[in-house]
């Protein structure tokens, strides 16, 4: 999983967690401070009430005729209610508490503020109430704007938590990107710095580059020497071939002799192609051709086909052709991508068993053009195609012919020219695929 996605993943689940507990705690903090309120309004009404009564006497509410009537008055909907009456006990009261009223065969909640004082040398006791309902219809009200905040504010904060982590890990998706998953050789690194005011990134970004140095640096002292020795052994292994070829023509040399030197011809045919293929790596690797050339890369597997024609009916192989499609490639070079596709084609020719069948195909597939060389050879070993995409040059098996040149060569052309390649091996054959670049064509 990307890390930004993992960020804003925990950015999810931790706001929702403190959203969940909060939403379980809301209840009982609305209804707390639902409470709260209605109590100060409460005791805000009854400092009015008193100061109605001290300005206007308590005539307005009770009369002289009969005072133990008292004076009540509800609302139209019962919502509120006050009552004042005469106090004919000697406590005191000032609390709240509910209660539960009987108006109209209708049982009625209330909270209620009960109050006592004096006027006019009389003991009076005041009630305001407020009934439940409404106070709980408060707590709905504002448990619905709480919830359609929090989803907003959740909402919000994960939209803007993505687009800043997105931001700020753009630097580093570049460093990945640029310096990293699309690098296959060390000659493709951009050594600019990436734009970032992070410093985990600059850091990150620099040490890649410094390794990246390091590593080409590396590279190219093995590309050199190898380069270097392989022309070196061309001169010696030459001398050595002219000086074998001469003593052929020796009418002194004896059959036992004719023999040795037969078995010398052929160890240094297999050294100079061995020195060739070290120096044709080189040369690919250190990108000493250029890719200005353009051609249709058809034309090449029916030349191809022409030149094998003749080895296969030697071998009693079914070469088989298929319809083909018309592909030009643009930027690339004609003479590598002819020895790209050959070399799997010979290579299908020297291991396909007699009998066999090598099939020669190029074709459009998901929009791109896929050249595949199949046989029913014996396969390659699992060993050998690791160590061939390794980059691993090795002289293993080479009385056997099987050195892995003709793949590594392939791998290496494919590389340098954006051709993308897979090899399939079984027992029951192998497959090699060659798919070239959309954009070429």
């Amino acid at each position: 999983m990307r890390i930004s996605k993992k960020l804003l993943l925990y950015n999810l689940l931790s706001k929702g967690l403190i959203l969940l507990v909060f939403l379980t705690a809301a209840p009982f903090l609305l209804k707390y401070f639902a409470f709260n309120n209605t109590d100060n309004q409460l005791f805000e009404k009854k400092n009015e009430v008193l100061g109605i009564i001290s300005e206007r006497g308590m005539d307005n509410f009770i009369t002289d005729d009969d005072p133990s009537i008292g004076f009540g008055s509800y609302n139209i909907l019962k919502e509120e209610y006050i009552l004042l009456e005469l106090w004919q006990y000697d406590n005191q009261v000032d609390t709240i508490f509910v209660e539960d009223r009987i108006l109209e065969k209708e049982k009625v909640t209330y909270r209620v503020y009960s109050h006592t004082f004096k006027f006019d040398e009389n003991t009076y006791i005041l009630e305001i109430g407020r009934s439940i309902e409404t106070i709980k219809d408060i707590e709905s009200i504002l448990f619905n704007i709480l919830i359609v905040t929090l989803i907003i504010f959740l909402v919000l904060t994960s939209f803007l938590d993505s687009l800043f982590t997105e931001k700020i890990l753009r630097p580093f998706k570049r460093i990945i990107t640029n310096k990293l998953s699309q690098i296959h050789e060390p000659q493709q690194f951009p050594y600019l710095p990436e734009t970032t005011t992070t410093d985990e990134f600059k850091l990150l970004d620099e040490s890649i580059t410094e390794m990246m140095g390091r590593i080409q640096k590396s590279f190219n002292q093995e590309r050199e020497f190898i380069s270097h020795a392989s022309h070196e052994l061309k001169t010696p292994i030459s001398i050595l071939q002219t000086k074998v070829e001469a003593l052929f023509s020796s009418e002194e040399v004896s059959d036992r002799q004719m023999e040795k030197l037969m078995d010398m011809q052929l160890t240094i045919q297999k050294m100079k192609k061995t020195v060739n293929a070290l120096l044709l790596i080189s040369k690919v690797n250190n990108t000493q051709f250029l890719k200005s050339d353009s051609f249709n890369v058809n034309k090449i597997i029916a030349d191809l086909k022409e030149e094998s024609i003749a080895y296969a009916e030697d071998k009693d192989i079914a070469l088989i052709i298929d319809q083909n499609e018309d592909f030009v490639l643009s930027n690339s070079n004609l003479s590598l991508c002819n020895m790209m596709i050959q070399n799997a084609l010979i290579n299908a020719l020297k291991y396909t068993t007699e009998r066999g069948e090598i099939r020669l195909s190029g074709h459009f597939e998901s929009g791109r053009y896929s050249v595949n060389v199949k046989d029913t050879g014996p396969g390659i070993s699992d060993e050998l195609l690791k160590q061939v995409k390794d980059g691993i040059v090795f002289l293993k098996d080479v009385e056997k012919d099987k050195s892995g040149f003709g793949l590594q060569i392939m791998y290496k052309i494919a590389l340098y020219l954006g051709i993308e390649i897979s090899i399939k091996s079984s027992s029951n054959g192998t497959n090699v695929s060659f798919l070239f670049p959309i954009s070429e064509h």
